[in-house]
């Protein structure tokens, strides 16, 4: 039994090591610390093997202090476009990203609530393989098949893939395809994070970082959820005291914004 278990802690440490060993910070261009429930990073990363370096803008938050909003922005050609800090302002958000994925015509797709009101249904589809929401209790990111419905939840997303669940990368998740990210993260502690990727990068080199303690989040992350991406990613953070905006708009107009409010 002790031979099993100092093997089964190797092998955890040996993992460790290897993430570590692929993905190492390297540096960070700003840091904003608001309050203890409030952080903003802009870091960089590298693997050192080939030099490849990743930058993401990074909204640490806790849910003991926050809740999520989802901001909707509207669909068809007479919905007028928003500025992107007037959206979150409005909204009384002091963080944020873009929100989930959305048809031609932009109509969500899967379930999105926002404000309570509930837009679109609840779908199946392969790529919508996760759900984060916010009710009465918190903040909850859940496996699509884990997820039950139920009244009192004020905002909510579709989205995937999931990108890691239990603490390790999902399998299978696609090594190719390059693009900006947007996902959302937590250590299952009530400690949370909201980022955007601002250089390119593969869904599974994104799961590596993030699953690899201390290179893009200081906490160990439990699960983690890609938003929609590509032209659409998109970050804010309001630092207050009279500084301007952080902000990575989208390179196109999204269907719906997630942020954060204070509780």
């Amino acid at each position: 039994m002790r031979l099993l278990r100092w093997l089964f802690g190797a092998c955890l440490l040996t993992t460790f090591n290897t993430l570590a060993a692929t993905w190492q910070p390297a540096g960070e261009v700003d840091r904003r610390e608001i309050s203890p429930d409030l952080v903003y990073v802009q870091r960089t990363v590298i693997r050192p093997a080939d030099g490849r370096r990743v930058s993401a803008h990074l909204a640490f938050f806790t849910s003991r202090a926050f809740r999520l909003e989802v901001v909707d922005l509207g669909s068809g050609p007479e919905a007028a476009d928003r500025a992107w800090t007037e959206a979150f302002r409005s909204a009384g958000c002091l963080a944020g990203v873009n929100g989930g994925f959305f048809h031609p015509d932009r109509r969500p797709l899967g379930l999105m609530i926002a404000g309570g009101r509930r837009i679109n249904r609840f779908e199946t589809a392969r790529l919508l393989s996760g759900v984060v929401y916010s009710d009465d209790r918190g903040i909850h990111l859940v496996r699509r098949a884990q997820f039950r419905d139920h009244p009192g939840i004020k905002a909510l997303l579709q989205s995937g893939p999931y990108l890691v669940d239990g603490g390790r990368a999902v399998r299978g998740l696609s090594t190719t395809g390059s693009d900006r990210r947007t996902f959302i993260a937590t250590d299952w502690r009530g400690h949370w994070v909201l980022g955007a990727t601002s250089s390119p990068v593969s869904l599974a080199e994104l799961a590596e970082c993030l699953v690899a303690p201390g290179v893009l989040t200081p906490w160990t992350t439990a699960r983690a959820l890609n938003l929609d991406g590509g032209s659409s990613s998109g970050f804010f953070f309001e630092p207050g005291a009279g500084e301007g905006p952080v902000v990575l708009a989208p390179w196109k107009r999204v269907r719906n914004l997630l942020g954060i409010a204070p509780r």
